[in-house]
């Protein structure tokens, strides 16, 4: 048998009657489209780094776009929306591992510094530029700025963790990702 993770989800109902009704589940591209309405070009400019990321790790199934979120422990597994936790029990081999304290930065769309020189450096070219530090939504959003685009989407490669155990994140803030949701890891 193989090694299982437990993992806790926090989900809309919505989510746990599918997953109830056909036993497994994907993400799709127009779900999130639906969930964050005029916001949601900013959180898929995100996702789809994390997903070209995680394929890197494990392969994605055809018919999953996008992961559903998970956490090692159920208060970090919330959402802070209105929902369901599910534990679940996953394969050793199913989750992709990261650090979420530099996943909210990739979401806010920010540069993600090596130290703290780097980031002085970065903001200093921004202000050489007529650019605040919080521009850099703006600069990924945009057709402008193609050189400073590949600079902050590069900065995320770089920086962001992901792993195929959670012992092997360095940071405490371990969340994981799913390509599928399975009735049969419902504990």
């Amino acid at each position: 048998m193989k090694n299982m993770i437990r993992l806790w989800s926090h989900q809309g109902e919505k989510v746990k009657e599918l997953l109830l009704e056909k036993e497994r589940i994907t993400v799709k591209r127009k779900f999130i489209k639906e969930k964050y309405g005029e916001q949601a070009e900013i959180f898929l400019k995100a996702y789809d780094f994390f997903v070209a990321m995680a394929e890197e790790v494990i392969s994605r199934p055809e018919d999953a776009e996008y992961p559903y979120w998970a956490a090692i422990d159920r208060e970090t597994a919330s959402s802070g929306t209105e929902g369901v936790f599910m534990r679940l029990e996953v394969p050793e081999g199913k989750a992709v591992f990261f650090s979420d304290n530099k996943w909210n930065r990739i979401l806010n769309l920010e540069y993600l510094p090596d130290d703290g020189q780097d980031e002085k450096r970065f903001n200093k070219k921004l202000k050489s530029m007529g650019l605040g530090p919080g521009a850099t939504s703006d600069i990924l959003l945009t057709p402008h700025y193609p050189l400073l685009k590949s600079e902050i989407e590069e900065s995320w490669r770089r920086n962001f963790v992901i792993a195929r155990r959670p012992d092997e994140i360095e940071d405490k803030h371990v969340k994981a990702a799913l390509w599928e949701l399975k009735m049969e890891w419902l504990v």
